[in-house]
């Protein structure tokens, strides 16, 4: 009998007719069998929900042709089971492993490969390709070709000697099952529905012909044959000439006006038409630019909600759709639980998304990958795994793999655990920002350490050799209940991460019990595994009542909602790019019958989804990259557009905007909407408290945004004065250096000194700058003092070959580094830095002999520099680089310096540089050496004195040496004040701030510099 088709435009009532067809089969044969056949689930769900509203559903099955392929199955008792995606990914794996391949051999074990495959054979099936003629005419083509055709047909007899389908499998199982006995559903239903499609792939169009003859056909499909070459319905038009030739067909086409509000019906009749149409005003904008896709997702979810407070709209007849889920569903997933609405997505994140299988992936891959030091210690930190080590255990092992430069691997971690336990103590005198070293465990100290995590190590390192699936995942699951990572999981999205977790094992567990034990090492485990994790679908968490919609823009097709909200219609995004496949190209593609991928009509599949909407439409899409850049609107925003008078239709909605309180969508939004329009009324009493939070808030940021630091806001702690004072009380014993922090800005002090915060980078092969000052200082030392004349430069030349070689041998141990492979190139520049910097220095030393050399004072039993300050003894500690003498017996103090900068007159006079004069009072007053004439800053590097020198100085209070202690006394007398009073405030230095301030990474005033 020929099949029915009904052909019309969207919401003219082809799913109602299809209704009514069924209703009159009811009324007249109760007891009839009818089955309706629509795209998804989804659509499955709405189709039930209609039948009932017009009087029931009983003996009526709506389902997918999926189900009809298995109720075609177990009618001719030929149903086999269906493999899951684990053990196809399986199948697909053993196919690859066993097919002599060369274009696709390098490809073998990357992860996307196999999922690659898998879509291909996929699409294959659909379109009701045969191995045997894909093997056919590929004779002769590309290798790839060729190499794609075997594999094709070894993964179908696979399938087959197993006795298992895939879900495409059951198609043509189905299609083999009628064509072997035409007869088969005779009289097994009374109608069958077609609803919902606009277009078919091969394996549907071979099963409604086979079906064609014995039962009552009733097919539905949008757009018009009167009009065949509007571009809205081309698609269709397609479908249904594919149909002319498969089908006997009956066409009824329905000419009636669609049940649409006046601005959807005006973009249904006239959208992409050549021929102008006549443009209307619409009641209201509904197609807004917002800046971004978060702005988007926001905007579409509060005109959702506003839809539905104020208009009574269900929410569960209101929709969002998207063409590319995965880039909006976070922003989306944002924004719903901000403004609790529940949300039902159509499209599930992959399970690798959660940060619980993802916390999972990172332990296991840390052997892989040879422990990588960043890895190792983002694992250790992790709340899901309990390795029994203390929080100070592991701070400890951060530091340690930063100073000894641990990059990667246990050899390099026994290398320094062996160089740490050779020394009992390590300084943490605090000397200057080039040589303290940060004081970390040495000798025994570092016993425990070791241990911990030498057992860690033991733990996760997998066995060696190779093992089944089965084996590999019995270790795995009993190293995940030694860390007891189940129960550290215990949020509900982690519960439902664990059980999709738990499905992969026993799917891996079930491949092997099917297909055969796969042998193989841990690394080719891993592979699977997580090949295995990406291609499984964490299930949505369950939302009781009604739920928004939310779903690709594929989806929309056949649905009806009140409200409908169409994002992303900006350039690139809709339509998307379309690409050719790589597996199956256009030139394959054409010869096989198979869809293009250059061609897919994304302009008919906008087409439906403008239609969807019975009441509420709205469109928006961004318009600016995330680069700042304008973002062009798609052409199917501007074919819409050009349907409705110049301005009327479009509105721009820039974040600066004032927004009525009435339209936030969530008292987070109301709130930072009353601050923009500073003011919230009275009517919102119950928010107060927050409101009085904001305001101290926006306190803070003005206070922060002001030129000058202060206030409470800005560092000033006075409240602390107590505690401070005694923290830095007269008895202290002050380095220069941390004194010039305070100096160089009171908010790095307050970090660095009050809360004894430190800096942390990632492990690097270079030496840091305390580690390299530390070195050169201490050849500079050993050289000069060994040297049989240190005023002659040929004499402390010959010495220093001999002197730094025997530095550099020792330093990895003196100064808790790992050698890197660099090393033995750095001692070769640090000799000839070295070189040429001692030539420099005895340039500028003609009357200046060395005499004393690494000169404590306040440090173990030297005596403390003592300074008279407003009645009131300051304690100084330090360490003197170096000490000259000329032949009057005048001394002169030089401090060296790794650095270039900040080493300048101007620099001393603001209290940055204040180690230089209190070296010479201390030479002076608590060395008792004799009378500095002289100091200055020696640059290493540079080989050259910095421009302070304190016998030339000049400022307010006076010159020379005396000057300079005077300046250096008046800032003490300032810096003690501010640190015993709690003033703090963020001051930039001149020129910037140094890189290693503790506060660099948050500091609102930090001014990036080089020191």
């Amino acid at each position: 009998m020929p099949t029915r088709l009904i052909v019309s435009a969207p919401a003219t009532g082809k799913t109602n007719a299809s209704i009514d067809d069924i209703r009159a089969i009811l009324e007249k044969y109760p007891l009839a069998k009818i089955r309706v056949i629509v795209p998804d689930r989804l659509q499955a769900s709405y189709f039930r929900r209609r039948l009932s509203a017009r009087g029931g559903s009983i003996g009526v099955y709506v389902g997918t042709f999926n189900d009809l392929y298995k109720n075609i199955l177990e009618k001719s008792g030929g149903y086999v089971p269906v493999a899951s995606n684990a053990l196809l990914h399986r199948i697909v794996q053993d196919v690859v492993d066993t097919t002599s391949l060369v274009h696709y051999a390098p490809l073998r074990t990357q992860p996307g490969f196999i999922l690659a495959l898998k879509d291909a054979f996929a699409e294959l099936k659909r379109a009701l390709i045969y191995p045997e003629a894909f093997i056919e005419s590929s004779k002769g083509a590309s290798l790839a070709q060729q190499e794609l055709a075997l594999l094709y047909a070894a993964y179908q007899t696979k399938l087959r000697g197993m006795g298992w389908a895939d879900f495409e499998g059951l198609s043509w199982l189905a299609v083999a099952a009628l064509e072997e006995s035409p007869n088969l559903m005779d009289n097994s239903m009374q109608l069958l529905v077609v609803d919902g499609f606009d277009s078919f792939i091969g394996t549907q169009r071979r099963i409604m012909q086979l079906l064609e003859s014995s039962t009552n056909l009733f097919v539905t499909l949008p757009g018009n044959t009167i009009s065949p070459s509007r571009t809205a319905h081309r698609r269709f038009i397609r479908t249904y000439s594919t149909l002319q030739k498969v089908l006997s067909l009956e066409l009824r086409e329905e000419k009636s006006t669609p049940f649409l509000p006046t601005e959807i019906a005006h973009v249904e009749a006239h959208l992409f038409e050549s021929s102008p149409a006549s443009m209307i005003k619409p009641v209201q904008p509904f197609l807004l630019e917002l800046r971004s896709p978060a702005e988007e997702a926001r905007e579409a979810l509060r005109w959702i909600k506003s839809l539905v407070i104020r208009n009574a709209i269900p929410l569960e007849e209101c929709a969002i759709f998207a063409p590319n889920l995965d880039q909006y569903r976070p922003h989306l997933r944002s924004a719903v639980r901000e403004f609790e609405l529940p949300a039902h997505f159509t499209q599930s994140d992959s399970l690798t998304s959660s940060p619980t299988i993802t916390a999972l992936l990172h332990l296991l891959n840390l052997p892989k990958h040879n422990f990588r030091t960043n890895a190792l210690f983002k694992v250790l930190r992790s709340p899901y795994f309990s390795f029994g080590l203390p929080l100070e255990a592991i701070d400890s092992l951060e530091q340690i793999s930063h100073l000894g430069m641990v990059v990667e691997g246990r050899e390099q971690w026994n290398e320094i655990w062996e160089r740490l336990s050779s020394t009992d103590t390590s300084s943490s005198f605090d000397l200057d920002d080039e040589r303290t070293l940060k004081n970390i465990p040495h000798g025994k100290a570092i016993q425990a350490l070791q241990t911990h995590l030498d057992n860690f190590f033991q733990m996760i390192t997998p066995p060696e050799g190779v093992r089944s699936q089965t084996e590999w995942t019995r270790w795995l699951e009993d190293l995940l209940t030694d860390l007891q990572f189940h129960e550290n999981s215990t949020g509900e999205q982690d519960e439902i991460a664990l059980e999709g977790f738990r499905e992969v094992f026993r799917a891996l567990v079930m491949s092997e019990s099917i297909v055969g034990a796969r042998v193989v090492d841990y690394q080719q485990y891993l592979s699977d595994l997580q090949n295995t994790l990406a291609g499984s679908a964490l299930s949505e968490p369950s939302a009781p009542g009604a739920s928004l919609l939310i779903g690709n823009i594929r989806e929309a097709r056949g649905l009806r909602f009140k409200a409908v909200a169409i994002l992303g219609l900006s350039e690139g995004l809709f339509p998307s790019v379309e690409r050719p496949d790589p597996f199956l190209p256009e030139s394959l593609r054409e010869e096989l019958g198979l869809d293009s991928r250059l061609e897919r009509e994304q302009g008919s599949l906008f087409y439906q989804a403008v239609t969807r909407s019975d009441t509420h439409l709205l469109m928006t899409r961004p318009y600016l990259s995330e680069d700042g850049e304008s973002w062009e609107p798609s052409p199917y925003w501007n074919a819409v557009a050009s349907l409705f008078e110049k301005d009327t239709a479009i509105q721009k909605i820039r974040p600066d905007d004032l927004r009525s309180l009435a339209d936030a969508a969530s008292t987070h939004e109301l709130l930072f909407w009353a601050v923009r329009r500073k003011g919230l009324p009275q009517n919102y009493a119950n928010l107060e408290s927050r409101w009085q939070q904001l305001q101290h808030a926006r306190d803070v940021i003005h206070a922060r945004r002001a030129k000058r630091a202060d206030g409470s806001n800005e560092g000033q702690i006075h409240d602390l004065h107590v505690e401070l004072a005694k923290r830095f009380a007269p008895e202290k014993i002050w380095s220069a250096s941390r004194l010039e922090t305070y100096g160089t800005c009171p908010q790095m002090f307050y970090v660095k000194t009050v809360l004894d915060l430190e800096t942390t980078a990632p492990p690097s092969l270079e030496l840091d700058i305390a580690q390299m000052g530390s070195i050169l200082h201490k050849v500079l030392e050993e050289v000069y003092r060994t040297a049989d004349n240190p005023g002659d430069v040929d004499s402390v030349l010959t010495r220093l070959p001999e002197i730094a070689k025997a530095v550099f041998a020792t330093a990895p141990q003196d100064f808790g580094f790992r050698p890197s492979e660099l090393w033995e190139l750095e001692q070769d520049q640090y000799l000839a830095m070295l070189e040429t910097t001692i030539v420099a220095l005895a340039d500028t030393s003609e009357s200046w002999t060395p005499m004393a050399y690494e000169q404590a004072f306040g440090i173990l039993d030297t005596p403390p520099l003592e300074i008279e300050l407003d009645g009131e003894k300051v304690l100084l500690r330090g360490l003197i680089d170096r000490i000259d003498q000329n032949a009057e017996g005048s001394l002169r103090v030089v401090d060296y310096k790794t650095g270039s900068t900040h080493l300048t007159k101007e620099d001393l006079i603001h209290g940055r540089r204040l180690q230089l004069p209190l070296y010479a009072l201390a030479v002076k007053e608590a060395l008792k050496l004799g009378q500095p004439v002289e100091g200055l800053y020696w640059k290493i590097r540079a080989a050259e004195a910095g421009s302070l020198k304190l016998s030339t100085f000049k400022s307010d209070t006076g010159e020379g040496i005396e000057g300079a202690a005077q300046t250096a006394k008046e800032h003490l007398i300032r810096i003690l004040k501010g640190v015993r009073t709690g003033d703090f405030p963020p001051v930039p230095p001149k020129g910037g701030c140094p890189e290693y301030c503790p506060a660099a990474q948050w500091c609102w005033r930090y001014q990036k510099a080089g020191w």
